[in-house]
């Protein structure tokens, strides 16, 4: 089961009282999205809704300018299955409530959780167990917050790495066993009281070392693809919470609170990683535990939605460092289905070019301010974005249009002369912004790649060859509105060179 359709109404950003809707089809999800557009409301929209914690209040999550009632804020899924679930504010049937121990009048807002009110939506309480809402704060947890310490990870392990892992022994997770050591805190020096205590660290203990022990394998080899040849995770060390056994109940306490991360970079032992290594492969870092954990926490096998939604947590790599990501997402998570968010227009063009077909892409953009309460501007757009320029081009030719036909063309070559020089990692000339790369830089970079036993160098360069014969004759004065008389023939062969380009461009 996946999410086929998701939907917001007055909700952050999406003022009502018409819903935005997603369309997933239940496939991934990419989108890009403007700071202050509500990319970032889609996250609060699934973290909330398939949460294993009591779900923020929703009134607190209702649009700003929202001139609608309280009964319009409404975050809704439709899965594959036809089912559907709401996280809404519903009335109270109570005529009054003692508030202060005085008796208030009705009728009263209340919160309608499919997971946490009755009547409980199985299907989305099985899903918050085994989703992951994971954006670029949470990637901080296992570096940089922990100043110039040695990084423990105890507490990102028990409360959000491993806090969903059911242990067999005791079929509770990790969370509800650290729970029950917190409530077993000794009062006094009682027999019971203490031996209560003691065999609740027992199973915590049993219990998190088990699922260490799944978490340490999953978590180095996909630092290994994102990091390759270079930064290893060793161990993650757990010696075991235990109980101090102090006489004044003041002092009484669980001790040993500590998870450690034990890494090497080419070879050497790194104590204090927040102190030595770059953002990308602290990022890197981050990334390995926090994947390598959902698949360690969760079955391999299950009927319900595995969700994993991102949220800006490639900000700390650079380009070259992001799309290994997109391979570990692709070959270590087939059976999620995952929402990947950004505001960084250059990867989020790169990444469509890398996307397989179970990808939808939307943008969205900020609304129009002159208005009470702006809706942002959605539109679903296409992966492979080259290909469907040029597609779109082709259509418009058999249609008669020749002008519009020519900028198709040229924006499917410019689109693809970047996504070439990721595909055959080309090195360019720095630039804040991707997009400020002119084409002829990118011809230029793209003629310093040296070819490759599948694309030989003479086939490269006569590609590039035609390439340039094209833009001089065809992208460039006659990709305008204004352009007179375009030849249609030379149109097309424009589009057929940046097809057989694009064709050379992805082959490896």
């Amino acid at each position: 089961m996946k999410i086929k359709t998701l939907s917001l109404n007055d909700f952050r950003a999406f003022p009502g009282p018409a819903p935005a809707t997603f369309e997933l089809d239940g496939k991934n999800l990419l989108v890009y999205g403007e700071n202050g557009s509500g990319k970032s409301s889609l996250f609060h929209a699934l973290r909330g809704m398939f949460s294993n914690d009591t779900p923020p209040s929703l009134l607190s999550l209702r649009n700003s300018f929202s001139s609608e009632s309280i009964g319009n804020v409404r975050v809704q899924v439709a899965f594959t299955d036809s089912s559907t679930a709401a996280w809404t504010i519903g009335v109270s049937d109570k005529p009054t409530r003692m508030v202060f121990g005085s008796a208030q009048n009705g009728p009263f807002a209340v919160p309608v959780h499919p997971g946490h009110t009755a009547p409980v939506n199985a299907k989305v309480k099985e899903a918050a167990k085994f989703s992951a809402m994971l954006d670029y704060r949470s990637l901080l947890a296992t570096n940089y917050k922990h100043g110039d310490d040695a990084i423990n990870l105890f507490y990102p392990m028990v409360s959000e790495l491993l806090a969903g892992f059911v242990d067999l022994a005791t079929n509770r997770t990790i969370w509800e066993l650290w729970q029950a050591v917190q409530r077993n805190l000794p009062t006094v020096n009682s027999p019971r009281l203490v031996s209560n205590a003691l065999n609740a660290c027992t199973q915590f203990n049993a219990a998190t070392k088990r699922a260490i022990t799944l978490l340490l394998p999953e978590a180095a080899a996909i630092l290994h693809k994102l990091s390759p040849n270079s930064l290893q995770l060793v161990d993650l060390p757990f010696a075991g919470v235990r109980y101090n056994g102090a006489k004044a109940s003041r002092d009484k306490a669980f001790v040993d609170k500590m998870i450690g991360l034990k890494i090497s970079y080419r070879g050497l032992d790194v104590e204090r990683p927040q102190n030595y290594l770059n953002e990308a492969r602290l990022s890197a870092l981050g990334l390995a535990l926090y994947l390598g954990a959902r698949l360690a926490c969760t079955p391999r096998t299950t009927p319900h939605l595995k969700l994993l939604v991102l949220d800006d947590v490639l900000v700390g790599l650079d380009h070259s460092n992001r799309l290994p990501v997109l391979n570990v997402l692709k070959d270590n998570f087939p059976e999620w289905q995952i929402v990947l968010l950004t505001h960084d227009r250059g990867w989020f063009d790169l990444a469509r070019q890398h996307l397989p077909s179970g990808w939808t892409c939307y943008e969205v953009y900020e609304g129009d301010q002159g208005a009470t309460a702006p809706m942002p501007i959605v539109r679903r757009t296409q992966n492979r974005p080259a290909p469907a320029l040029l597609q779109k081009a082709r259509e418009l030719l058999a249609q008669g249009y020749v002008e519009a036909a020519a900028n198709y063309v040229r924006q499917a070559f410019e689109t693809g002369l970047r996504a070439a020089c990721e595909l055959k990692s080309v090195k360019l000339s720095y630039k804040q912004d991707l997009t400020d790369h002119k084409a002829q830089d990118l011809l230029n970079g793209l003629k310093t790649w040296q070819g490759s036993p599948a694309v030989s160098k003479v086939d490269w360069d006569a590609a590039l060859h035609q390439l340039e014969l094209m833009k001089d004759v065809v992208m460039n004065p006659y990709s305008h509105p204004s352009a007179p008389n375009i030849p249609r023939q030379e149109v097309i062969n424009a589009a057929d060179a940046v097809d057989a380009f694009l064709t050379l461009a992805r082959t490896r």
